[in-house]
């Protein structure tokens, strides 16, 4: 097929289009990212309309057509109606090999069913710098011996079903403290120690088959010898960590696309963002993620003009329809609808994942289980700067009064004579990454009610962090009773009631160090 090809259609499969909703563009390109995004909220446009729209695309396309969506944590956190699983930080804490190959499974059921067939996940990251705003629970783990164990598993559950994998972000995020989506960050690891981490990490996955990398706007400076200004370029940008360290020396003969083009990490490396995505593809990145509308007519001129080489072009090109074919896309691109028995076993991995996944940090004045007969009336405060996240609290609130319990939501903070009234005093924190973008710290009045928390009553005080780990040590170091659920969603905060009374198990297993908590770790 790669002969029969003209140079723009060569171009046009380097391109990886963003669908908006309700929006039809009858451009030719190599893959259709959809709908929602994994910084942005699911979309709504429902399962129906969303099936028809991605099926125009692949009718449309004379060559078959890659879709694409970040489903990093299943299906329903991109679209609507489909199912949330708990982030990847609570399939590190639940430390099961099984359970991930069907965390993988389950996301690729629910990505065909609507008609897609690649996913910009999983996150392979670590953990490396607990200050990180963009990993965080999104990434399993900062254990690279845990990571190796269970990401393979998880890319091999998504490709043995039809879904492509695509580890990201290469040569690693979680060392740098700053955004990528921002700035472009640094992953500062020596040869010695990326090699025994973020490296190992993505040979493990290349040696798993995966289809597909994503190459993020992070420098690796111990490697890197190009400077530009005095710095290193990002990966997306840098030929040494593309051609010579990821294609070379690791060996990977899958396809490499960006990260997406619009982020700050991208930016000011060239004089305009034209000239910056042709170095890209230069640089050795075969897909680039939303790039602009002039991009297949410049690349097309660029290859003519002998700037870039032809050779270039094509392997490119033979990379992404070697991976259509192993998606079988020349021989069918139908939807295959979940069965009955299918969707029970997607949802039950979101409800194992979270069960499975919750992990008492301490429990010093014997706080669990619950019982409405020793601790009736609860005080639940909400600590979060992401507004959507009280219907979690609300959520919370109602599954701890049909229990049995007396509950009263205090969202504005609690004072100490407020505190006397309630037998337990519960701080519910909720965070994840980009909800909203910027640091994970609390701030204004969030900040004033984790000030008060342990002010008074210490002993009746529980905290549960359904988000960042880290919390337990950044503001909760001297509290007796905390758990990390790791995901401020419906399944997990459904599965820390059912452990708080008796119904469910806490695990002693953290993914991730913490400096007053080791049992468990790496085991």
């Amino acid at each position: 097929m790669l002969s029969t090809l003209s140079i723009r259609q060569k171009a046009q499969q380097t391109a990886v289009l963003r669908i908006r909703r309700d929006q039809f563009v009858a451009d030719q390109v190599g893959a259709a990212f959809f709908f929602g995004e994994i910084i942005t909220e699911a979309s709504d446009i429902g399962l129906e309309n969303g099936r028809r729209l991605l099926a125009r695309y692949k009718e449309n396309a004379d060559i078959p057509l890659m879709i694409t969506s970040d489903f990093e944590n299943g299906c329903g956190s991109m679209l609507k109606g489909l199912t949330i699983l708990p982030y990847m930080m609570s399939l590190g804490a639940a430390n099961d090999a099984q359970l991930a190959y069907d965390y993988g499974k389950a996301t690729a059921l629910e990505a065909r069913s609507v008609g897609a067939n690649w996913t910009f996940s999983p996150v392979c990251d670590l953990n490396v710098n607990d200050r990180n705003p963009l990993v965080n629970v999104r990434g399993l783990t900062d254990d690279p011996d845990l990571a190796c164990r269970l990401l393979p598993q998880i890319v091999r559950g998504m490709q043995d079903n039809g879904l492509a994998a695509c580890a990201k972000h290469f040569p690693g995020d979680g060392v740098d403290w700053r955004d990528q989506h921002i700035v472009t960050t640094v992953n500062s690891l020596s040869m010695e120690e990326w090699k025994a981490q973020h490296g190992r990490v993505f040979q493990a996955l290349i040696d798993a088959g995966v289809y597909s990398i994503m190459a993020g706007h992070i420098s690796l400076p111990a490697y890197q010898k190009e400077r530009v200004d005095g710095m290193c370029l990002p990966a997306t940008l840098s030929r040494e960590l593309i051609c010579d360290l990821l294609k070379g020396e690791m060996g990977f003969e899958g396809v490499v696309v960006t990260d997406a083009m619009d982020m700050g990490g991208f930016n000011g490396w060239y004089p305009s963002l034209h000239q910056t995505e042709i170095e890209a593809f230069k640089a050795g990145c075969d897909m680039l993620l939303w790039p602009t509308p002039q991009y297949v007519d410049n690349l097309v001129t660029a290859v003519e003009s002998g700037e870039v080489p032809m050779e270039r072009l094509d392997d490119a090109v033979a990379r992404i329809l070697k991976m259509k074919e192993k998606l079988g896309l020349f021989r069918s691109q139908d939807v295959r609808m979940l069965s009955a028995q299918e969707l029970d076993f997607v949802r039950g991995v979101s409800r194992r994942t979270a069960d499975k996944s919750l992990t008492l940090l301490r429990d010093e004045m014997g706080l669990f289980p619950m019982s409405p007969q020793t601790r009736k009336r609860i005080a639940v405060i909400p600590v979060t700067h992401y507004q959507p996240a009280m219907e979690e609290s609300a959520l919370l609130c109602r599954l701890l009064r049909e229990r049995g319990f007396d509950v009263q939501e205090y969202p504005c903070g609690i004072t100490d004579a407020q505190t006397a009234q309630h037998d337990l005093i519960l701080y519910a924190l909720f965070s994840r990454p980009f909800r909203p973008m910027g640091f994970l710290d609390f701030m204004g009045s969030e900040a004033a009610k984790v000030q008060r928390a342990l002010q008074c009553a210490r002993e009746k005080t529980l905290i549960v962090s359904f988000g960042s780990p880290y919390f337990a040590e950044q503001y909760f170091e001297r509290a007796l009773t905390v758990v990390n659920a790791y995901s401020m969603l419906p399944p997990s905060v459904e599965a820390f009631v059912r452990a708080a009374v008796g119904e469910g198990t806490f695990t002693d297993f953290s993914p991730v160090r913490l400096r007053r908590y080791a049992r468990g770790f790496g085991e």
